[in-house]
C-alpha cells in the first residue's frame, strides 16, 4: 500500500476529508477534520518531532484557515498518536 492509500485509509477511519494532492499543490496538509489540519506520518518504530516540522504544520494550518494543527503519527504496530500544541491540549482538557 502506498502512502496516498494509507493517508486515505487513516482519513476514512478518522472521519476526516482528504486534501487533494496531500499538500503538494496549492492546498496544504493531508486532511482536515472540523477545525484541525492533519498531517499524517507513518513510521515503523519511531518518529521525532522537531521545531522545524511542527512550525511547518502550524503554518500550513494557518494558511489553510484552520485553527489547530495535528501531526497524526501512525507507528507500524498500529499505535496512533496525535501531536498537538500544549495550549490546545489544555483547552480541550477544560471542556465539560
Amino acid at each position: 500500500m502506498d502512502i496516498n492509500e494509507r493517508e486515505a485509509e487513516e482519513a476514512k477511519i478518522d472521519g476526516a476529508t482528504l486534501i487533494k494532492n496531500s499538500g503538494r499543490g496549492m492546498r496544504k496538509g493531508d486532511a482536515h477534520l472540523d477545525n484541525y489540519l492533519i498531517d499524517y506520518k507513518f513510521y515503523a518504530k519511531q518518529y521525532s518531532v522537531s521545531e522545524k516540522n511542527w512550525d511547518k504544520v502550524r503554518e500550513d494550518a494557518i494558511t489553510e484557515g484552520f485553527m489547530d494543527p495535528v501531526i497524526a503519527v501512525v507507528l507500524g504496530s498500529g499505535t496512533k498518536l496525535a501531536v498537538v500544541d500544549w495550549d490546545h491540549f489544555m483547552r480541550i482538557r477544560e471542556k465539560p
